[in-house]
């Protein structure tokens, strides 16, 4: 059977090219399967930078935001405080960016609204007036919140409009 097999690739010239073509393919194979494997590295590295540029660009808008955020009494600050808020001002526009269900208007253009930390601002130690975008319009929110003994936050709209 193989004598049967040499003469016959002997007689048939074209199986060194075959061989050549299947041994390129196994080759390319391999280094598609490696290149697999670098675009998914790049893929979670480009996630991650992406996730470093956006708290390295909500720096200044922080920045600026203490030095107009209206503050809260030290009364109003203990009383949140002793239900559950570490830093009243940060837990609750952190919880508020979540919140993007209490945004009532629709996105445009295939656009997702989200509430903008940096545009929001604790009043009282009832209220929040909120910026909201989805990349297209802009608009703000009104909104009252109370604090549970749980540290529980819950929110009501109480007015918006778009910009």
């Amino acid at each position: 059977m193989m004598k049967t097999l040499l003469s016959h690739l002997k007689s048939n010239p074209a199986w060194p090219t075959a061989a050549a073509l299947a041994i390129v393919c196994l080759v390319l194979a391999l280094k598609l399967g490696r290149t697999h494997n670098v675009l998914e590295t790049c893929e979670a590295d480009n996630a991650n930078l992406r996730e470093q540029l956006d708290v390295a660009n909500m720096a200044p808008l922080l920045q600026s935001q203490r030095r107009v955020q209206p503050s809260l009494s030290d009364f109003e600050l203990r009383r949140l405080q002793a239900r559950g808020l570490r830093n009243p001002v940060f837990d609750l526009l952190q919880d508020l960016a979540s919140r993007a269900d209490l945004i009532p208007a629709d996105a445009f253009f295939g656009g997702t609204m989200h509430i903008i930390p940096g545009e929001s601002y604790v009043l009282t130690d009832r209220w929040v007036l909120a910026g909201f975008e989805d990349g297209h319009v802009r608009g703000n929110l009104w909104l009252e919140y109370d604090v549970g003994p749980d540290g529980r936050i819950s929110w009501r709209v109480l007015g918006w409009y778009m910009n």
